[in-house]
């Protein structure tokens, strides 16, 4: 049972011993007692077999706001001879994401690694969860909470008021305080008096892409005639003409926006109950050979943002990123294509 912050460190330094040694494949690891609180103030540091220096930063989760603020402490120690490693007590896929990209290696205390030194590779994945969080505060990416994230993610350069996101989400000052105070314990918040923003906007979909439930939503799964972009047309037609408001999601979106390969499977938001909806279509329900997908939305803040790509209503280009990667065939390729492209907030891809 995961404890306190306190309990998680006493945890890691207990366990760090034992799992470095099974990682090297080494008897055994010394932890360096004396030196525990030098180099930039890390938690830990060890020392094994061969005489490398580890210098250990102990975090109690795997948000990516909280590597990020480890990245800063631990690149600090670069250039010292230890091997600077960030620890977690479980290491979700986003947070993983997150640590490669900066270059940061990890361990969790399930056994799980990441770690690229000269001469030295840990990979090690699988491995359970062991510390599952008892009690955690509610979620900044609740459906409804979203709709703050999803505003910033939409204008990330723009400083916003809090009664600026009152306005833009419909929701009310209680709740855009209490998402906005949970963004900043999580270090994915930037401060100008009054105003705030993105400290990263990778680090924040990031974040919300690590707890993004695509099955909240309520589907209906059905078959149409055609395939592929024609039954996307098609249904984007019907709907229309039914005047039922609608945007299309997965890889439908990505080819509208950037022609990323063919489909079979179209996935639309409508408002409304998706059963009437059926109904009202020309659409055969049942999963079986189905090739759309009609969803509910859990919560109506999916369709801000929505864009026209050509001549599909499409949602934002976040929400189809986020959709993409839980939906199947070529879709968690389709997502990176459209964040390299799309969601290049710092010009990697230039």
């Amino acid at each position: 049972m995961q404890g306190s912050t306190k309990s998680i460190e006493r945890e890691a330094r207990r366990r760090i011993p034992g799992l470095l040694a099974e990682l090297l494949d080494e008897d055994s690891v010394e932890i360096v007692a004396e030196e525990s609180r030098v180099d930039s103030g890390v938690d830990l540091l060890a020392r094994d077999s061969v005489g490398r220096r580890w210098a250990f930063e102990i975090k109690t989760s795997s948000r990516p706001g909280q590597i990020d603020r480890a990245a800063g402490r631990l690149k600090a120690i670069e250039g010292t001879g230890a091997i600077p490693v960030l620890v977690v007590p479980y290491m979700s896929k986003a947070g993983a994401e997150t640590a490669e990209r900066m270059d940061l290696n990890w361990i969790d205390l399930a056994g799980n690694a990441g770690i690229r030194e000269e001469g030295l590779r840990v990979w090690v994945r699988g491995k359970p969860n062991e510390l599952r969080t008892a009690g955690r505060p509610s979620s900044p990416f609740a459906p409804k909470s979203a709709r703050v994230s999803r505003m910033l993610l939409l204008e990330p350069k723009r400083w916003w008021r809090q009664k600026d996101l009152v306005v833009a989400t419909q929701l009310d000052d209680g709740n855009i305080s209490r998402v906005v105070r949970r963004l900043d314990e999580e270090a994915l918040l930037e401060r100008r008096d009054k105003e705030l923003r993105p400290r990263d906007p990778d680090l924040l979909l990031d974040a919300w892409a690590q707890e993004y439930r695509f099955d909240r939503h309520d589907a209906i799964a059905g078959h149409v005639s055609g395939s592929g972009i024609e039954v996307a047309r098609n249904l984007a037609g019907d709907l229309s003409k039914r005047q039922i408001e609608h945007a299309f999601t997965g890889l439908p979106a990505a080819w509208a926006i950037d022609r990323f390969a063919r489909f079979r499977l179209t996935t639309v938001y409508v408002d409304g109950d998706p059963r009437d909806v059926v109904e009202q279509l020309d659409v055969r329900q049942g999963s079986k050979g189905a090739n759309v997908q009609i969803l509910g939305p859990d919560d109506a803040g999916v369709f801000a943002g929505k864009q026209v790509r050509d001549d599909l209503r499409c949602v934002s280009t976040v929400q189809v990123y986020l959709d993409l990667l839980q939906l199947p065939e070529r879709s968690t390729e389709a997502a990176q294509h459209l964040r390299d492209r799309h969601l290049d907030w710092h010009g990697r891809s230039r």
